[in-house]
Protein backbone atom coordinates (compact mmCIF):
# COMPACT_ATOMS: atom_id res chain seq x y z
CA UNK A 1 0.00 0.00 0.00
CA UNK A 2 1.21 3.56 -0.70
CA UNK A 3 2.77 5.18 2.56
CA UNK A 4 0.86 8.40 1.29
CA UNK A 5 -2.63 7.48 2.06
CA UNK A 6 -4.61 5.35 4.58
CA UNK A 7 -5.94 2.56 2.56
CA UNK A 8 -5.02 1.66 -0.73
CA UNK A 9 -5.52 4.18 -3.45
CA UNK A 10 -5.82 3.43 -6.92
CA UNK A 11 -5.19 5.95 -10.20
CA UNK A 12 -7.63 6.42 -12.50
CA UNK A 13 -6.28 8.37 -15.71
CA UNK A 14 -6.73 8.30 -19.48
CA UNK A 15 -5.86 10.85 -22.36
CA UNK A 16 -8.39 14.09 -22.22
CA UNK A 17 -11.95 13.09 -23.22
CA UNK A 18 -11.38 9.49 -23.35
CA UNK A 19 -14.05 9.01 -20.37
CA UNK A 20 -12.45 8.75 -17.41
CA UNK A 21 -14.51 11.25 -15.27
CA UNK A 22 -17.53 8.82 -16.49
CA UNK A 23 -15.82 5.54 -15.35
CA UNK A 24 -15.25 7.26 -12.18
CA UNK A 25 -18.87 8.81 -12.11
CA UNK A 26 -20.29 5.06 -12.46
CA UNK A 27 -17.42 3.98 -9.48
CA UNK A 28 -19.35 6.10 -7.39
CA UNK A 29 -22.49 5.96 -7.88
CA UNK A 30 -22.98 2.43 -8.68
CA UNK A 31 -20.03 0.75 -6.85
CA UNK A 32 -20.26 2.69 -4.05
CA UNK A 33 -16.35 3.37 -4.53
CA UNK A 34 -15.38 7.15 -3.24
CA UNK A 35 -13.23 9.16 -5.86
CA UNK A 36 -10.98 11.87 -5.19
CA UNK A 37 -11.43 13.79 -8.40
CA UNK A 38 -7.71 15.87 -8.20
CA UNK A 39 -8.84 17.61 -11.35
CA UNK A 40 -11.69 19.32 -9.76
CA UNK A 41 -9.78 19.76 -6.61
CA UNK A 42 -7.05 21.62 -9.08
CA UNK A 43 -10.36 23.86 -10.17
CA UNK A 44 -11.31 24.93 -6.81
CA UNK A 45 -7.64 25.82 -5.66
CA UNK A 46 -7.31 28.03 -9.17
CA UNK A 47 -10.45 29.84 -9.59
CA UNK A 48 -10.77 33.55 -7.53
CA UNK A 49 -10.17 33.13 -3.61
CA UNK A 50 -8.75 29.23 -3.98
CA UNK A 51 -5.62 28.99 -2.14
CA UNK A 52 -3.40 28.94 -5.52
CA UNK A 53 -5.15 31.75 -7.35
CA UNK A 54 -2.50 34.14 -6.13
CA UNK A 55 0.49 32.31 -7.75
CA UNK A 56 -1.61 31.47 -10.78
CA UNK A 57 -2.51 35.24 -11.59
CA UNK A 58 0.97 36.51 -10.81
CA UNK A 59 2.91 34.00 -12.91
CA UNK A 60 0.23 33.81 -15.78
CA UNK A 61 -1.72 36.76 -15.39
CA UNK A 62 -5.17 35.40 -15.53
CA UNK A 63 -7.37 32.88 -13.43
CA UNK A 64 -9.96 32.04 -17.05
CA UNK A 65 -9.85 28.58 -17.41
CA UNK A 66 -10.19 29.22 -21.36
CA UNK A 67 -6.48 31.21 -21.41
CA UNK A 68 -5.00 28.72 -19.18
CA UNK A 69 -5.36 26.09 -21.38
CA UNK A 70 -4.00 28.03 -24.07
CA UNK A 71 -1.14 28.92 -22.48
CA UNK A 72 -0.45 25.14 -20.97
CA UNK A 73 -1.29 23.37 -23.98
CA UNK A 74 1.40 25.20 -26.20
CA UNK A 75 3.93 25.81 -23.81
CA UNK A 76 5.48 22.46 -21.72
CA UNK A 77 7.58 24.52 -19.68
CA UNK A 78 4.36 26.36 -18.60
CA UNK A 79 2.44 23.24 -17.93
CA UNK A 80 5.01 22.10 -15.42
CA UNK A 81 4.76 25.50 -13.48
CA UNK A 82 1.28 25.53 -12.88
CA UNK A 83 2.12 21.83 -12.13
CA UNK A 84 4.60 22.89 -9.32
CA UNK A 85 1.72 25.28 -7.97
CA UNK A 86 -0.72 23.22 -8.08
CA UNK A 87 0.54 19.66 -7.15
CA UNK A 88 1.17 19.92 -3.42
CA UNK A 89 -1.65 21.54 -2.54
CA UNK A 90 -3.51 18.53 -4.29
CA UNK A 91 -1.79 16.30 -2.27
CA UNK A 92 -2.61 17.73 0.59
CA UNK A 93 -6.14 18.48 -0.09
CA UNK A 94 -6.40 14.51 -1.27
CA UNK A 95 -4.45 13.18 2.03
CA UNK A 96 -7.15 15.21 4.01
CA UNK A 97 -10.54 13.45 2.08
CA UNK A 98 -9.06 10.26 1.90
CA UNK A 99 -8.29 9.83 5.77
CA UNK A 100 -11.78 10.98 5.86
CA UNK A 101 -13.08 8.09 3.71
CA UNK A 102 -10.80 5.94 5.75
CA UNK A 103 -12.22 6.94 9.26
CA UNK A 104 -15.60 6.29 7.43
CA UNK A 105 -14.43 2.66 6.74
CA UNK A 106 -13.68 2.85 3.29
CA UNK A 107 -11.46 -0.09 2.13
CA UNK A 108 -10.09 1.26 -0.94
CA UNK A 109 -10.25 4.66 -2.97
CA UNK A 110 -10.11 5.88 -6.35
CA UNK A 111 -8.04 9.29 -7.46
CA UNK A 112 -8.64 10.49 -10.93
CA UNK A 113 -6.88 12.37 -12.35
CA UNK A 114 -5.43 13.76 -15.93
CA UNK A 115 -1.66 13.53 -15.81
CA UNK A 116 -0.93 10.92 -13.62
CA UNK A 117 1.29 9.19 -15.84
CA UNK A 118 3.33 12.61 -17.11
CA UNK A 119 3.92 13.80 -13.80
CA UNK A 120 5.01 9.98 -12.38
CA UNK A 121 2.48 10.45 -9.59
CA UNK A 122 1.07 6.65 -10.44
CA UNK A 123 3.99 5.26 -8.66
CA UNK A 124 2.76 6.64 -5.34
CA UNK A 125 -0.64 4.50 -5.85
CA UNK A 126 -1.76 1.05 -5.43
CA UNK A 127 -2.56 0.85 -8.73
CA UNK A 128 -3.71 2.54 -12.14
CA UNK A 129 -6.78 2.29 -13.68
CA UNK A 130 -6.39 3.76 -17.28
CA UNK A 131 -9.16 4.61 -20.12
CA UNK A 132 -8.83 4.36 -23.99
CA UNK A 133 -10.80 5.97 -26.57
CA UNK A 134 -10.66 6.03 -30.53
CA UNK A 135 -8.70 9.12 -31.35
CA UNK A 136 -11.51 10.07 -33.39
CA UNK A 137 -14.05 9.73 -30.93
CA UNK A 138 -12.28 12.26 -28.23
CA UNK A 139 -11.20 15.10 -31.02
CA UNK A 140 -15.18 15.18 -31.83
CA UNK A 141 -15.79 15.25 -28.03
CA UNK A 142 -13.12 18.16 -27.21
CA UNK A 143 -15.13 20.06 -30.04
CA UNK A 144 -18.47 19.77 -28.93
CA UNK A 145 -17.88 19.50 -25.16
CA UNK A 146 -15.15 22.47 -24.92
CA UNK A 147 -15.78 24.34 -28.08
CA UNK A 148 -11.81 23.49 -29.61
CA UNK A 149 -10.82 23.62 -32.64
CA UNK A 150 -10.13 20.04 -35.00
CA UNK A 151 -6.39 21.99 -34.27
CA UNK A 152 -6.73 22.63 -30.35
CA UNK A 153 -8.20 19.60 -30.02
CA UNK A 154 -5.54 17.60 -31.58
CA UNK A 155 -2.91 20.04 -29.81
CA UNK A 156 -4.53 18.97 -26.68
CA UNK A 157 -4.45 15.14 -27.18
CA UNK A 158 -0.76 15.58 -28.11
CA UNK A 159 0.40 17.51 -25.30
CA UNK A 160 -0.16 14.08 -23.09
CA UNK A 161 1.47 11.02 -22.62
CA UNK A 162 0.35 8.42 -25.62
CA UNK A 163 -1.52 5.85 -25.43
CA UNK A 164 0.91 3.26 -25.73
CA UNK A 165 2.85 5.10 -22.41
CA UNK A 166 -0.09 4.55 -20.51
CA UNK A 167 -0.54 1.32 -21.00
CA UNK A 168 3.28 0.76 -19.93
CA UNK A 169 2.61 1.34 -16.71
CA UNK A 170 -1.32 0.60 -16.21
CA UNK A 171 -2.51 -2.64 -13.92
CA UNK A 172 -6.20 -2.36 -15.57
CA UNK A 173 -7.40 -0.87 -18.86
CA UNK A 174 -10.73 0.14 -20.27
CA UNK A 175 -11.58 0.29 -23.33
CA UNK A 176 -14.25 3.28 -24.00
CA UNK A 177 -15.00 2.17 -27.82
CA UNK A 178 -19.24 1.71 -27.28
CA UNK A 179 -21.97 2.80 -25.62
CA UNK A 180 -22.35 4.20 -22.44
CA UNK A 181 -24.15 1.19 -21.44
CA UNK A 182 -21.41 -1.02 -22.84
CA UNK A 183 -19.05 1.23 -20.64
CA UNK A 184 -21.12 0.63 -17.58
CA UNK A 185 -21.25 -3.31 -17.90
CA UNK A 186 -16.86 -3.53 -18.38
CA UNK A 187 -17.32 -1.37 -14.55
CA UNK A 188 -17.79 -3.37 -11.06
CA UNK A 189 -16.20 -3.46 -7.83
CA UNK A 190 -13.90 -6.49 -8.78
CA UNK A 191 -12.03 -4.11 -11.16
CA UNK A 192 -10.68 -3.25 -8.23
CA UNK A 193 -9.53 -6.10 -7.21
CA UNK A 194 -7.91 -7.15 -9.88
CA UNK A 195 -5.68 -3.95 -10.15
CA UNK A 196 -4.47 -4.24 -7.07
CA UNK A 197 -3.75 -8.22 -7.73
CA UNK A 198 -1.57 -7.13 -10.68
CA UNK A 199 0.27 -4.26 -8.96
CA UNK A 200 0.99 -6.76 -6.52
Amino acid sequence: MSSLFKIPVIGLTGGVASGKSTVSKVLREKAGIPVIDADQIARDLSRAGGKAAAQIQARFGTLDRAELRKKIFSNAIARQELEAILHPLIIQESKERIAQFADAGARVAIYEAALLVETGRYRDLDGLIVVEAPMEQRIARLMERDGATRELALSMIQSQATDSEREKVATLLIQNDGSLEDLEAKITPSLLDASLSRQE
